[in-house]
């Protein structure tokens, strides 16, 4: 005798409903919550626009020489801005530390970051700029020239003009998340929690990408030459990406690709 197996026999645990795949996330970082840090925080992008300003006519005439010493300036104000309104890395609000990943800081632990002295935070800073300009400028480099930039002249053009992109892009990038390897992968992904260190670099590749519209426009300007609009649009969109990353509507928001992310609460989003 034979025997059919109906659709009810078959059913097993496999034809179960899929459960959604839950996407480990992290939350997004905040500015140190001293009086000092909310202050800066804002006057650093003002200070790297400003300072841009006033040396463009100079980089118009002489692009090398102006961006080769615009490039120690713009490093010194990074480190002054990861140093005063940053958390490091493996802190109460760094995002390698395991409490702060699952949501669980109590009002002690957001205290930490004022306690925190400035001397032992002096060597993360000098390492989280060190790291974008070894690994990031190179990376950069190649990446511009495969967007177009000449390949076999304007050498030092754009190198300078990568290593002030990943000093923009990546000091900041690297303090907070250190060697992460899962925020890392969120990163690379674009899939990262929209925060103030986020956005400035999301505003610097934006920036830098429109900068290269205007360039082979004939309008006959000597401000086309390369790579003088790529890196004025990257200056002003990383300080534009510095204040979008606390805006309220955007903070804490990622970009997803699928539905079937889940995505785990962040903590609160005050002092942003």
């Amino acid at each position: 005798m034979s025997s059919q197996i109906t659709p009810a026999a078959a059913a097993g645990p496999a034809s179960q409903p899929e459960a959604k795949v839950t996407v480990q996330s992290h939350p997004p970082i905040r500015i140190l919550s001293n009086p000092t840090a909310q202050a800066y925080s804002h006057l650093h992008p003002i200070l790297i626009g400003s300072i841009f300003a006033l040396r463009f006519n100079a980089l118009v005439s002489d692009p090398v020489t102006t961006l080769s010493t615009l490039l120690p300036a713009f490093a010194v104000l990074q480190i002054i801005y990861v140093i005063i309104c940053l958390p490091a890395a493996g802190t109460a609000l760094g995002s390698s530390n395991k409490a702060r990943s699952s949501g669980k800081i109590g009002a002690g632990s957001k205290r930490k970051d004022q306690e925190t002295s400035i001397g032992s935070k002096v060597v993360p800073a000098i390492l989280s700029l060190s790291l974008p300009l070894v690994l990031g400028t190179p990376a950069l480099a190649i990446l511009l020239v495969l967007f177009g930039a000449p390949f076999t002249t304007h050498l030092p053009h754009t190198a300078l003009c990568a290593a002030h992109m990943s000093i923009l892009g990546g000091t900041g990038l690297v303090y907070v998340h250190g060697t992460d390897v899962a925020v890392w992968r969120e990163i690379w992904s674009i899939s990262k929690a929209f925060d103030t260190v986020w956005g400035a670099t999301i505003g610097m590749a934006l920036g830098a990408w429109l900068g290269a519209v205007p360039i082979p426009l004939d309008w006959d300007r000597p401000w086309q030459t390369y790579p003088i609009t790529i890196i004025t649009g990257a200056c002003i969109g990383y300080a534009l990406g510095c204040w979008a990353g606390r805006l309220p509507f955007l903070y804490g928001k990622r970009i997803q690709f699928s539905e079937e992310e889940v995505e785990e609460a962040t903590p609160g989003k005050t002092d942003i």
